[in-house]
């Protein structure tokens, strides 16, 4: 069987769009939508275990801007049509990525910062167009999008993007947050630590805490920094971490995986080999890869 694999390629519409090989995870959508629905949750994993191809698959699941039916077609989660005519394209989505928020300097953070929330304003333009959204909340959007917002508006960002969408699609919001934690730990050790913490911390509170025009928080991460913060906001932020049994086999290789991989590639006879570089993690009680 040939199979074309992009091991670099970590957004999930264009994995399926494109062709490439995808080993199907879609089941954390019916655990997480069914079974283990929080205001807040994180998924915590190490590097390079799939943490954004996740994070995009919910978003690509729940987006109601888009139609995803034809990439998720064949997938195991299309088996559960409760599930696929709940939440299918059913609600607005607030995604962005923090991974390239980072820098030598509070400046250049705050910059990166200002980026990563334009992207997200450029995803949503449409609103901006809606009469239903209060013309003051318009202006602020522009400015989010041109990058000329100053640190408070900025930090406020996903709520005033949340409150808009509410607006426009009388749905609420999911927020999903990409590697939230890189700012924070890319800037420990540094003389300005402190202030990106409160940014970010900041910007958790407004979404995280009781609020109207949000469904609920999807963070992803490598760490849990955000326990027991000042800010009581994100304390209700429920961590699913490697110690976790709830998700476990989820975001990783399991074994029935790794098997299934070499075959389809013709190379079973490699478990032992493979097994030797990758085997080792434990998350929740499942042998993961």
């Amino acid at each position: 069987m040939k199979v074309r694999i992009n091991e670099s390629l970590d957004d999930f519409s264009q994995i399926r769009q494109k062709g490439f090989y995808y080993v199907d995870k879609t089941m954390i959508l019916k655990e997480y939508l069914e079974d283990s629905f929080r205001s807040a949750i994180l998924f915590a994993r190490p590097r390079r275990f799939g943490k954004t191809l996740t994070m995009t698959m919910f978003r690509d699941f729940l987006d109601i801007q888009q139609d995803s039916r034809e990439i998720f077609k064949g997938l195991k989660i299309m088996e559960y049509p409760d599930v696929v005519n709940t939440y299918m394209n059913q609600y607005p989505v607030v995604f962005i990525s923090l991974k390239e928020v980072f820098g030598t300097n509070f400046d250049a953070v705050f910059k990166n910062f200002q980026i990563a929330v334009s992207r997200t304003c450029n995803d949503l333009k449409k609103v901006l167009d809606s009469d239903l959204s209060d013309p003051v909340d318009r202006e602020v959007f522009v400015r989010l999008r041109r990058k000329e917002s100053g640190q408070e508006e900025t930090e406020q960002s996903l709520d005033i993007l949340c409150q808009m969408l509410k607006e426009h699609y009388g749905k609420s919001v999911f927020v999903i947050i990409d590697e939230y934690d890189v700012p924070i730990a890319k800037a420990l050790g540094t003389t300005h630590y402190d202030c990106v913490q409160d940014m970010i911390e900041h910007m958790l509170s407004y979404v995280c805490k009781t609020n109207k025009n949000v469904e609920a928080v999807i963070l992803s991460g490598c760490l849990y920094t955000v326990k027991n913060s000042t800010y009581s906001g994100v304390n209700n932020i429920v961590p699913r971490t490697v110690l976790s049994p709830t998700f476990a086999s989820s975001i990783g290789f399991t074994d029935e995986d790794v098997r299934k991989i070499l075959n389809d590639t013709g190379m079973p006879e490699q478990y032992d080999t493979v097994t030797e570089w990758y085997d080792g993690y434990l998350f929740g009680s499942e042998k993961m890869f």
